[in-house]
């Protein structure tokens, strides 16, 4: 009987064995310019491969594009912060040069002083015989090119002769040799009145009335006594220090025919009652005076130099009257610095614009209060813009969105 092979299942032929590829082996790589065949993508986060490279270059430029539209803000949000370190809004306004402000005073004097105004000004002075405002108006008037018309003209001409008669004129001078507040006008005042008073003369007669007024029972003016007795001094005092006291005397002379002309506002005659104190120039002329009085001193001396200024710019009778603008002592360097620009012009400048708008052409706005201004005005602008452009884009998205798929 014959036996049949067992059943068994048939084999695989061997495989060969791996065995390395040399690189001399390997064929040609991929063509140029063909595409590598994508890996799975199972096996692509198996490997954990990075994201493509055009990815990594749209979230670069993103960035870059947020970058660029911020940059101008971050700017000007750090150019802010640095010029309001030093608190430039705390004192905006500054000192304003000699240019700035002959400028800023033209200006106003062609906007309040039209041709119109001028012949209305120069009319009314004719009407009263008023030969003091008409000089100063005239120097006004020229300085913004305007002039009177001829019949103006021949009216102001016959004024001055009138006014210069020689009796009349001895008469008024007697008078304001006498009592400058009976001076009939300021020509008289700075030719017969003033000369007089800037010599011991003025100050003793101010203490006879004083004196006077003692014996009487009535009030005695202190301000003008203490004045009367600064003046004293300080002409006694002219030979001993080479002139140096001259600028005291002066403006003691100046405010002391303020106060008896009336042109001394009651601030500043407080202030003048509380710098020149009787008791104190007693203790400091006996040599007992402590520092509080050699302050008051000292202010009481600038004070006098300030009115110095004025009177020196301009004269001693326009000083005088400029004298009711002034209600403190800053007020009096004010208007010494005004009389260092305008000069002669000072008081119809100020009484054409007024003691605030001459006073304010002193000033101006300092660069750095103009630039923290502008630099916080833009970058708000800036910030609403960014906001603005942002809550657009949001809003329009979807019906940019829709379009694009209907289209």
């Amino acid at each position: 009987m014959r036996r049949e092979p067992p059943l068994t299942a048939p084999r695989r032929p061997a495989q060969p064995e791996a065995r390395r590829v040399l690189r001399a082996e390997r064929g040609p790589g991929p063509a140029s310019g063909s595409k590598p065949e994508p890996a799975a993508p199972g096996l692509r986060a198996l490997r954990g491969d990075r994201p493509p490279r055009r990815r990594r270059r749209s979230f670069f430029r993103r960035g870059l594009a947020l970058l660029l539209r911020l940059l101008p803000m971050v700017v000007t949000l750090g150019l802010m912060v640095w010029a309001l370190q030093d608190n430039p809004l705390a004192r905006p306004l500054v000192a304003a040069s000699d240019q700035q402000i002959r400028a800023s005073l033209d200006r106003a004097l062609a906007a309040r002083l039209p041709p119109e105004r001028l012949v209305l000004e120069l009319d009314e002075a004719l009407m009263t015989n008023d030969l003091d405002r008409i000089d100063m108006l005239l120097p006004l008037a020229d300085r913004v090119g305007l002039t009177p018309d001829p019949a103006q003209a021949e009216a102001i001409t016959a004024l001055r002769e009138a006014e210069s008669g020689f009796w009349a004129g001895a008469a008024d001078c007697a008078r304001c040799a006498a009592d400058v507040a009976d001076c009939p006008s300021l020509r008289m005042l700075g030719a017969c009145g003033i000369p007089l008073e800037l010599t011991p003369v003025g100050d003793l007669n101010a203490l006879r009335r004083a004196g006077i007024a003692l014996w009487e029972e009535q009030d005695v003016d202190e301000v003008e006594v203490t004045l009367a007795a600064i003046g004293l001094a300080a002409t006694g005092a002219i030979v001993l220090t080479g002139g140096s006291s001259a600028t005291v005397k002066a403006g003691a002379t100046a405010l002391r025919l303020g106060r008896r002309m009336g042109t001394l506002t009651s601030g500043f005659a407080a202030d003048l009652a509380r710098l020149t104190d009787a008791a104190m120039l007693r203790r400091l002329l006996a040599r007992s005076g402590d520092a509080a009085d050699s302050a008051r001193l000292a202010r009481a001396n600038a004070l006098a130099g300030d009115v110095t200024r004025v009177v020196g710019n301009t004269s001693m009778s326009d000083g005088i009257l400029l004298l009711r603008h002034v209600d403190s002592a800053e007020d009096a360097a004010r208007l010494a610095r005004l009389s260092d620009v305008a000069g002669p012009e000072t008081r119809g400048v100020i009484e054409v614009l007024g003691k605030s708008r001459t006073f304010r052409a002193l000033l101006r706005v300092s660069d750095e209060a103009l630039a923290a201004v502008a630099l916080i005005w833009l970058g708000l602008g800036q910030l609403v813009a960014s906001v603005g452009l942002w809550l657009g884009g949001r809003l329009m998205r979807p019906l940019t969105q829709g379009l694009a798929g209907r289209l």
